[in-house]
């Protein structure tokens, strides 16, 4: 354990050294950016500022791998993952070599000494493969250096010590491939460094003893020449990494300790790119750790010196390094990883210096700036004034820095000294104003130092290759004793008008420059004349000529117009001023009276900025307003991000560009669309300065401000087209953030992939965190959300990535967020949360049901019984009526029939006393009959169909024996297993009795037949006589008797239906149809 430790710190010391001396070789190669880099590190969130590898996942998260940790960064903030003793899901170890993404989604991070690690986004869990020694299926090493995805799903994974596995990871088993001296297809090192796909049967494989062909059908490595490849070469180099280039066919590219390497497989040969020492387009360094193409076919390669950009034609390399002056140069040149996203952005991993981004697609807003450790830039970064002569050269006028010449072409800034010793320079470093006039001189305004001239200034123009010039300067001053002279020593403006004149315009008046005389002529206010000069301090660049020839001169105390007449007059004595002021009560007026800037466009529209009115337009109509401009205001209410208008421009498609207090405005008068640009598009600062503004011959449009000057071509800057994927990133009740698997249970997988969450009643105050993948300038994507069934609009939320509600009513709703990137892109489908927020117990149907039976139970209960008992007694009458009438009259029948019979037989002399003995004799049976028929009902052993239909057979066998009537009935053994209850017994057994009666009593029928079909579970029971019939009349029925109407009754009685059918030809037939229970 001590020797791994110490072999560990060896190695970073030795590493460390290694840096230390680079970045003392390659310190001296750095050289002026041509591209700008932002940085992120420990202050932003970054566990650890030593990142090898970085990934974006498939929803657009970007994954760095650090010494400290696995970092997951959405634009805004890292989340950091480290090893965690206490947890089996954690990460196994700190030290991160790789990380890549599976077809599954899942992340595989390859650590320095914790083996491999799987990485569940859905669960937010770790998984580890550590090796062990007695499982031969295990991975070979614990130390992962590269890791890389077939198409068929394996993993092949290169580690230091145990050579290259492959990993099943649906039987979650490796194979592993370690050198063997004895065979000659062994890899040739156990310590690889760099995978990559060369064709469907090969790997390519690089170790730190040189590439090798990896064949995954033969399992062989071979060092060989394959497909034009010279790949036996590189048998001697420590491979770093591998590309196939895909704008270059045909080409390996190969980054080594030893240089760059191409491989042509066309050609078949290769070149080596080293490192020249006096050459800054040869490689910036031999030792090559990483090579990238991005969308644009550039290569980008990262090595020990620097981040270096390739060009296959010229062959020549051009170089990115740290500056120590240069904010937005490189972190620091220890390259170690490069990674281009989806939309465009390259990341690049330091040793020691985090994370750098360049976005090839950010705003190219260009900076000057100064830097105290380089001569070619501004002397002072507070830029007052802009000017371009002929010459194509920009003047910078600086306060506190003198006056600076930037020359384009050459790259080059140059500073005109100012030295309070010498008589002859400059009268001051505040540099207000500047112009170049028709005879050849340069006049310099100074704030304090008056009026400065250069004559036959085209003399510098020679010298602007050396950094320091001193020229020589004529003074014009303001004397309180000198009439003739300037008004002030504080120069605001200057301007040369088409007719030739001179204006000056200072902080005690304007001021106009006779050329023979060398005096001034002064105009200035005068309360009691209403032509005068509305305010003597004129404001910086506020003289402008428009296209009519017109002179605008604009005051702290409002804008002066003086007429092109006046002017080609010459008569300057007449010269009169029109004033425009604010006027509360007039909305034809200006916005504000301090006027700060003035612009006119082509199409004579006159736009005029304000300190606080914000822009105002003034426009001539011809007709209109009696001659008077028409004025139209635009303020902060309409989208302008500050009411101080510094300068104003315009490009060659008509939008004005403005520079305030807050950013630079791009206004478009035609739509009324504004856009709004702050210093993270690249900005010196969001302050400008006064008067700092400049359009130059090629359309390039110049701003000035606190912190340099930015200068950018309208056409050049390209809008962002990428629609950045919406995540939602976090949920949070009370204030207290849900995560998977939690205590509260409401999470099983994270938020970000989760569709629906259930709240509970007393769960009503949420909040819900959200994202938008674009990485252009996270700071500027604006959002829009809504929670269907409580907000009724969209929500403008701008920057803000947090929506809270308190939630009253019980039901669904659906949380929808949508984002736009910086340029205002917009991806609608968003992404949604389904948010259940149950009710309270006591407001659910179920409780409410539960309710209802509590209390209404036992009215209902109360109700049934009442409305039971009126149903039993009219049952009971109905059945007492019906008893006494099929029993009672059915005996009084037979009793009826055997008295006619006994009267015909006997002799008349003994008729009463037998009559009287029968009668008792019958009475007697017929209650012994009935008695039997109620033992007969209540026998549970007689609950057959079967046993109903003897019943009625054994009841009637004797009389209709006697009366000579044949009775028959069919298949009874098939009617043994058909039970029924007592009620459907009592009722069929009443009703085919007074059938049976019926037929005997009132037909003359030799024959009866009884039969019962089941069919289902529903009976058919039929009694049929061949007697002459009767004719059916229910009314004379009821008349005669309730026989027949109460077999109906009984039929419905059990649920069925009786019908009676009778002719003279088919005689009587009765059949009851019912569903057994």
């Amino acid at each position: 354990m001590r020797l791994q430790i110490f072999n560990i710190v060896k190695k970073q010391f030795i590493n460390y050294f290694l840096i230390v001396f680079i970045f003392t070789i390659n310190f001296s190669f750095a050289q002026n950016q041509t591209i700008d880099f932002e940085h992120l590190s420990i202050d932003q969130g970054l566990s650890q500022i030593t990142v090898h590898s970085i990934l974006q996942d498939s929803y657009g998260f970007l994954w760095f791998a650090t010494e400290g940790g696995l970092n997951k960064y959405d634009g805004y903030n890292f989340t950091v993952y480290r090893y965690n003793r206490n947890s089996k899901n954690s990460l196994s170890d700190n030290f991160i070599w790789f990380i890549t993404e599976d077809k599954q989604k899942n992340i595989w991070v390859g650590t320095n000494s914790g083996g491999l690690n799987k990485f569940d986004q859905t669960l937010g869990m770790f998984t580890e493969y550590k090796h062990n020694s007695s499982i031969p299926a295990s991975i070979s090493s614990n130390s992962v250096r590269t890791i890389f995805e077939d198409e068929s799903g394996f993993l092949w994974i290169g580690t230091e010590g145990g050579g290259l596995n492959k990993f099943n990871k649906e039987q979650g088993v490796f194979q592993s491939f370690r050198f063997d001296p004895s065979n000659i297809y062994s890899i040739p090192s156990n310590v690889v460094l760099s995978i990559c796909k060369l064709d469907k049967q090969n790997l390519l494989i690089g170790t730190d003893k040189g590439l090798c062909r990896f064949n995954i059908e033969t399992n062989r490595f071979l060092i060989d020449s394959y497909s034009g490849y010279q790949i036996s070469y590189l048998r001697n180099d420590i491979i770093n990494t591998i590309l196939l280039p895909a704008s270059r066919k045909n080409k390996i590219y190969v980054g080594t300790s030893n240089g760059f390497v191409v491989l042509d497989g066309v050609k078949k040969n290769y070149k080596r790119y080293l490192q020249k020492k006096d050459d800054l387009e040869s490689l910036s360094n031999n030792i090559v750790r990483t090579i990238v193409e991005d969308k644009s076919q550039n290569q980008w390669i990262g090595t020990e010196g620097g981040l270096t950009q390739f060009e296959p034609n010229s062959e020549k390399f051009i170089r990115y390094n740290y500056a120590l002056n240069n904010p937005t140069s490189l972190s620091n040149d220890f390259i170690r990883t490069v990674y281009e996203d989806r939309s465009g952005i390259i990341w690049i991993g330091t040793a020691g210096g985090g994370i750098n981004k360049y976005n090839p697609l950010k705003k190219k807003f260009h900076h000057l700036y100064h830097d105290p450790a380089s001569e070619n830039s501004l002397s002072h970064n507070m830029v007052r004034s802009i000017y371009q002569d002929n010459f194509g050269i920009v003047w910078i006028g600086s306060l506190g820095g003198g006056l600076n010449a930037f020359d384009k072409k050459r790259g080059t800034i140059s500073n005109l000294v100012f030295s309070s010793d010498d008589q002859t320079s400059m009268a001051t470093s505040g540099i207000t104003s500047i112009l170049v006039d028709s005879y050849g001189s340069m006049w310099i305004g100074t704030w304090g130092g008056g009026l400065n001239e250069i004559k036959n200034y085209k003399t510098l123009i020679n010298k602007l290759d050396r950094k320091k010039i001193y020229p020589k300067f004529d003074r014009y001053y303001y004397k309180p004793n000198n009439p003739d002279g300037l008004s002030s020593n504080i120069i605001q403006a200057i301007k040369l008008d088409s007719y030739g004149n001179l204006w000056i315009g200072t902080e005690a008046g304007l001021d106009l420059f006779n050329y023979s005389t060398k005096k001034f002529i002064h105009f200035r206010n005068n309360p009691e004349l209403t032509n005068s000069l509305s305010d003597n301090r004129v404001q910086s660049n506020c003289i402008f000529e428009d296209s009519d020839g017109n002179l605008w001169i604009g005051t702290w105390n409002g804008l002066n117009k003086i007429s092109n007449k006046n002017l080609k007059q010459k008569d300057y004595s007449s010269i009169e001023f029109e004033k425009f002021f604010n006027d509360l009560n007039n909305e034809n007026s200006l916005s504000d009276n301090r006027i700060i800037s003035i612009y006119e466009t082509k199409d004579k529209v006159l736009w005029v900025g304000t300190h606080g009115g914000g822009l105002n337009k003034l426009e001539y109509k011809k007709g209109k307003n009696n001659g008077q401009p028409l004025l139209t205001n635009y303020t902060e209410k309409d989208g302008l991000s500050s009411d101080v208008i510094y300068g104003i421009l315009d490009d060659s498609s008509g939008n004005l560009w403005m520079s305030s207090n807050n950013g630079l405005i791009q206004f478009k008068p035609n739509t009324l669309e504004i856009r709004n640009y702050s210093k993270l598009d690249g900005l010196q600062s969001n302050q400008f300065y006064w008067g700092s503004s400049y359009k130059s011959y090629t359309g390039e449009l110049y701003f000035g401000g606190i912190n340099g000057l930015n200068y950018f071509n309208p056409e050049e800057l390209k809008d962002n087209p990428y629609a950045p994927p919406v995540y939602i990133t976090e949920f949070k009740l009370f204030n207290n953030v849900i995560s998977v698997n939690d205590s509260s249970g409401k999470l099983k997988s994270s938020i970000t992939v989760t569709d629906q969450i259930t709240l509970f009643y007393d769960e009503n105050v949420i909040s819900i965190t959200y994202t938008a993948l674009d990485y252009t300038i996270p700071e500027k994507n604006k959002y829009k959300y809504r929670l269907e069934g409580f907000d009724k609009n969209w929500v403008e939320a701008g920057y803000s990535r947090t929506a809270t509600y308190t939630l009253t009513e019980p039901g669904e709703y659906n949380f929808t967020v949508i984002a736009a990137n910086n340029d205002g892109v917009w991806n609608n489908e968003g992404a949604s949360l389904k948010i259940i927020f149950l009710p309270p117990f006591w407001k659910t149907w179920w409780f409410s049901l539960l309710l209802i039976m509590v209390f209404g139970t036992p009215f209902v209960y109360f109700v049934i019984a009442y409305v039971k008992q009126l149903l039993a007694v009219e049952r009971l009458r109905t059945k007492l009526a019906a008893d006494l009438h099929d029993s009672i009259g059915s005996s009084l029948t037979e009793i009826s029939i055997l008295s006619e019979v006994i009267s015909s037989r006997i002799p008349a002399d003994l008729q009463d006393v037998l009559k009287n003995l029968h009668h008792i004799s019958s009475k007697a049976r017929s209650l012994v009959d009935e008695m039997s028929d109620i033992v007969w009902l209540v026998n549970p052993k007689r609950d057959s169909l079967y046993d109903l239909i003897l019943r009625l057979e054994d009841t009637y066998s004797e009389i209709l024996s006697y009366k000579g009537i044949s009775f028959r009935s069919e298949n009874l053994k098939t009617l043994e297993k058909i039970s029924l209850s007592m009620e459907q017994r009592q009722n069929l057994f009443l009703i085919f009795k007074e059938g049976i009666n019926n037929s005997i009593t009132h037909s003359t029928c030799t024959e009866l037949f009884l039969n019962a079909v089941i069919s289902g579970r529903v009976l058919t029971m039929a009694l049929r006589d061949n007697g002459p019939g009767f004719v059916i009349d229910d009314e004379k029925m009821k008349k005669r008797g309730n026989g027949l109407y109460n077999m109906k009754a009984r039929a419905k009685n059990i649920g069925g239906n009786l019908k009676i059918e009778s002719s003279v030809e088919t005689g009587t037939n009765i059949t009851f149809v019912g569903r057994l229970i």
